[in-house]
């Protein structure tokens, strides 16, 4: 595949995912609109005891002095069902309405861009992905919402707050607040239940390889077992790795990351091109005859629908991958997954490294040409309170998946995507958040990923040795770090680091964050 071709696929990859990513909505949703209404709190007496309150008040007061009586917000199309319960009572508290502005998923970063330039002042808030906010703050698009945070409390951390590292990845750049992450997109592993425990199975993979079948703790484990399960005479596949453009560079990135490794160093030199990288995109080449075969076509929505064909042992994906799998009308796996914790490696001291990833989600953003950005801010915060956000992530039509500790511990949220095992999913997957890394939240972020994700393709298709790939995408790199300038790059990435989890921290002695971010 060469450039062009790349670049026609990856586009057409990338306006399927943006068309149809909300799997809730009404493309593939199991069932029509569900409202979870919520209770009619008393506002008019002022508490101010928690995060959806102190918006309330917030915005009350802003609107006696403010001549502005509706926000408008600018949402991905089909999300409407996530929001549209929730808005009376907004209204009904402060006074002010709600107009939502649907645009096309694909659209969004094309619009977001426009009123950078034409600084019109159309919408009070935003909902972009997490990782284009650097370029937006860059357009000046965004506003420095950080003083409203300390002003309002909007629960970042505390018992409520969004998981740790979410919070710190997700809603910040250089460190000042600029968004707040409203979905929590963690790629869960999900292996067969019942193929796991079937006794000749056992049996036969452990008199193969030595040790007995489990669920893995290893990437060469991984590795091992799709190679056992995979029989195409039947057809029978050993897993779904999405190879095709768009897609590919996330799970190059993963199986790199589990070395112990980051994208680039401490001076924003690229390290992908180095022998952890290299053995990386050679062990996904080496398990590519396991693979279903549409897996270099295909993006989320036949991943979802391969899955359900009954065929295939492993894969990663998004929590709505599983709400999906678990309704018996799509297939043949309902009731027959097995969560799991992101695989990894062991470290020299012996510890278990296994870093999951955090790619694409949803974030607030407050338009810095709103004619009222303080009551903007105060609707972004009453929408991510931990009770509102804890109804919308299980209202059908969301886009948005669980992302505060308040959500994990509701067995409504757990229900939402499976109604029977719900207990096991939400520990797997705090587990995997609380062990996640972002995308590549740098200025650029796209153009990095781009040749990250066409070179990764070349190499797996065979039109070039590992080793060319990699290098090719370090030298792309550099000269995209080299025209956003490096200084620049560097502050961010240097942040970025400190944002990683604990796990992160440990194995890579990285930086912490700064002091008063975690005292938000």
């Amino acid at each position: 595949m060469n450039r062009n071709e790349h670049k026609e696929q990856y586009e057409i990859n990338r306006r399927q995912f943006m068309k149809m990513a909300g799997i809730g909505g009404a493309a593939l949703a199991s069932s029509s609109l569900v409202g979870f209404m919520p209770g009619n709190w008393a506002y008019a007496q002022a508490t101010w005891k928690n995060a959806e309150e102190r918006a309330v008040n917030g915005a009350i007061a802003l609107a006696k002095k403010s001549k502005k009586k509706e926000i408008n917000v600018m949402i991905p199309s089909g999300s409407e069902g996530g929001f549209t319960p929730y808005l009376p009572d907004w209204e009904k508290a402060t006074g002010i309405k709600t107009n939502l502005i649907t645009v096309p998923m694909a659209e969004i970063v094309t619009k977001c861009m426009n009123e950078a330039v034409t600084k019109s002042g159309t919408y009070d808030v935003l909902l972009p992905n997490p990782y284009g906010l650097p370029d937006l703050v860059e357009s000046k698009l965004v506003l420095d919402i950080t003083d409203y945070v300390k002003k309002y409390n909007p629960e970042l951390t505390g018992p409520n707050g969004v998981i740790k590292p979410i919070y710190l990845y997700g809603n910040l750049y250089k460190g000042r607040v600029y968004g707040f992450t409203c979905d929590g997109d963690i790629n869960n592993w999900i292996i067969r239940r019942d193929w796991l425990n079937d006794e000749n199975n056992k049996k036969e993979f452990e008199k193969k390889f030595g040790y007995p079948l489990k669920k893995a703790e290893l990437f060469p484990e991984l590795w091992d077992q799709m190679k056992f399960f995979t029989d195409t005479s039947k057809p029978q596949y050993g897993g779904w790795l999405t190879m095709s453009p768009y897609y590919a560079k996330w799970e190059f990135l993963e199986v790199f990351t589990s070395f112990g490794m980051l994208p680039f160093d401490d001076e924003m030199r690229p390290t992908i091109a180095g022998k952890e990288g290299v053995q990386s995109l050679k062990e996904i080449i080496e398990v590519k005859g396991c693979m279903h075969p549409g897996h270099t076509t295909g993006g989320w929505s036949e991943q979802y629908k391969a899955y359900a064909e009954g065929t295939t042992w492993a894969t990663v994906s998004w929590p709505s991958f599983i709400k999906y799998n678990n309704n018996p009308k799509f297939g043949k796996t309902a009731g027959k997954m097995e969560y799991c914790q992101a695989p990894g490696r062991k470290m020299k001291d012996g510890s278990l490294f296994r870093p999951a990833r955090f790619t694409f989600g949803w974030s607030y953003i407050v338009s810095r040409y709103s004619k009222d950005p303080e009551l903007a801010y105060c609707w972004a915060q009453y929408m991510y309170s931990p009770t509102v956000s804890g109804k919308i992530v299980r209202t059908e039509g969301t886009f948005f998946d669980a992302f505060r500790y308040n959500h994990f511990k509701d067995p409504e949220v757990g229900k939402f995507y499976d109604t029977e095992r719900w207990k096991d999913l939400l520990e797997v997957w705090m587990t995997n958040a609380e062990n996640s890394y972002p995308e590549i939240c740098l200025r650029g972020g796209e153009e990095y990923n781009n040749r990250l994700d066409e070179n990764v393709i070349a190499a797996y298709q065979g039109l070039k040795k590992a080793e060319d790939a990699l290098n090719d995408t370090a030298a792309a790199w550099e000269k995209i770090t080299q025209r956003y300038g490096r200084k620049g790059q560097t502050e961010q990435w240097k942040y970025l680091k400190s944002c990683m989890g604990d796990n992160f921290r440990k194995v890579m002695s990285l930086p912490a964050p700064p002091d008063w971010i975690s005292k938000l």
